[in-house]
């Protein structure tokens, strides 16, 4: 069977994880790749194969490409997406999909014109572990939901080290677009539209590096914790009447833990969490389709809604914005 043929667009680290894992899935296969740094793409080539390119329209054009895969900072998603659709490209963009919902509506939109499959890589709704725990709650394992806590807080950032993608409010820096999204969609995910979300957090420079969000659902409530100078962790707990779920490291998690009325303990044996995101998005794409039945538009734009309210009641607008 012929490999998938992807076009990487940005040659960061995150890119470098997933080139790896598309390779040793041995589902798919570097085609070509492009870098404001070209230098970085000639890097980035000779580690995983394919042929550097001085433009993306050169990149997403290159003979075998079937899909790109959109990794640069986030002020450039939508944009660089929207330049693999003109080409007719199917693309899987990054998290956060845009800046903000307007933005990921007009290349949704643009995307429906051209007839182009296109999707957000939120690789944590392709994997078994999230599916498991949303199954749990929805089958009534936990009986009345009580209370969800969880927290994505590290210190990525301190006094003595300023990552620009993190702290420039030109690449759309700040936790929430770049960690915060992760517990929100979680959340949301599980238990849909909160009848209201709340957020009050720390704003340095234009961008926040703190928050507390609440979700409220009317008969409980989500309380998140995300930070990229505090290290609190990150987990996701849900407590009902009748149990409790227990999900260390969640975005990325290989395991949870239901106890109570019910015990059972899930082990994920997949090798490679990116690798299962990029073969699903491939065998979508193949198979002729124009939306992810993993991450669908709704669920993406339904996020980035209330990630627009969040970071309205904590004042945060980028420059792009204003």
């Amino acid at each position: 069977m012929k490999k998938f043929g992807w076009a990487v667009i940005g040659c960061g680290n995150i890119a470098r994880g997933v080139a790896g894992e598309i390779i040793g899935s041995e589902n798919g296969r570097i085609v070509s790749a492009w870098n404001r740094t070209e230098s970085k793409a000639v890097e980035f080539c000779e580690i995983y194969g394919g042929k550097p390119c001085r433009s993306i329209e050169e990149a997403v054009t290159a003979e075998g490409v079937d899909g790109a895969y959109v990794a640069t900072t986030h002020d450039k998603h939508a944009e660089f997406t929207k330049i693999c659709i003109e080409n007719g490209i199917p693309v899987v963009c990054e998290k956060p999909f845009a800046v903000n919902l307007k933005e990921a509506e007009e290349v949704f939109s643009f995307a429906k014109k051209k007839n182009v499959y296109v999707s957000e890589a939120m690789w944590t709704w392709h994997n078994k572990t999230a599916n498991v725990v949303r199954n749990w709650v929805k089958n009534g394992r936990l009986g009345e939901i009580k209370g969800v806590f969880a927290s994505y807080a590290w210190p990525m950032i301190n006094d003595g080290n300023y990552n620009k993608r993190l702290t420039e409010p030109s690449l759309i820096g700040g936790a929430l677009l770049d960690i915060g999204i992760y517990p929100v969609r979680y959340v949301y995910e599980i238990f849909g539209m909160p009848y209201r979300i709340t957020c009050r957090g720390d704003v340095v420079g234009g961008v926040d590096h703190n928050e507390k969000i609440e979700m409220d659902y009317g008969s409980f409530k989500a309380e998140i914790t995300v930070s990229i100078r505090s290290d609190e962790g990150e987990y996701f707990i849900v407590e009902g009447s009748e149990g409790r779920i227990d999900v260390p490291l969640f975005h990325m998690a290989r395991e949870a833990t239901l106890s109570g009325r019910f015990n059972e303990k899930f082990n994920d044996g997949e090798k490679y969490l990116y690798g299962t995101q990029m073969r699903n998005a491939a065998e979508e794409i193949s198979a002729g389709k124009k939306e992810s039945a993993f991450c669908p538009e709704k669920n993406t734009l339904d996020t980035m809604r209330l990630l627009d309210e969040c970071r309205r009641q904590m004042g945060v607008v980028y420059p792009s914005e204003k």
